[in-house]
């Protein structure tokens, strides 16, 4: 697989809250893992998206159990996790697969039925699509970033692979 077939999402979505249930069993998940940082709150935040809490219940409720997977330190992400009630992987050190993996065989599912939800191309996408796990981009939480330059320098190398993307499928979960 080439470098940008690895960076192009399975499926995307504008907000994590528009994830359902539904779509999840059409893209044959049996497990969530959740990206924080721009994806659930702005980055470096505790403002979380208004409905974040509700949103994790009814995909629990739905038979899926969540899982944190951030590369932020357990400083960070442990606070997150106690607020939310789920377990975490900390320092998952994507876009390297090995937090999913771990996270997978937390969840006692196959790493191939984990979706995992998150904000990056270069992180979150790209450790999904390395070792087989559903690869879901959620747009960023619009927002004044703490690092501009990085977040301007990551949207002009995402550009033509969203746009790409948009050709073939656009939002939501479509049929193969």
């Amino acid at each position: 697989m080439d470098k940008t077939a690895l960076l192009m999402p399975k499926y995307r979505f504008k907000s994590v809250l528009d994830v359902r249930p539904e779509d999840l069993r059409k893209m044959g998940a049996r497990a969530v893992g959740l990206d924080i940082d721009n994806t659930l709150a702005p980055d470096g935040t505790m403002k979380f998206l208004a409905g974040a809490e509700q949103w994790v219940r009814e995909i629990q409720a739905a038979g899926f159990p969540v899982i944190l997977i951030s590369n932020g330190t357990i400083l960070r992400v442990a606070p997150i996790a106690k607020r939310f009630s789920l377990p975490y992987v900390s320092l998952s050190m994507k876009p390297r697969p090995r937090g999913l993996l771990r996270a997978a065989k937390r969840l006692g599912v196959p790493v191939t039925q984990l979706a995992m939800l998150g904000d990056q191309l270069f992180s979150d996408v790209l450790a999904a699509n390395r070792c087989g796990a559903i690869a879901v981009r959620i747009d960023p939480i619009p927002m004044k970033s703490l690092y501009p330059l990085y977040y301007k320098w990551k949207e002009k190398r995402e550009q033509p692979i969203l746009e790409a993307f948009e050709k073939l499928h656009g939002y939501g979960v479509y049929e193969d």
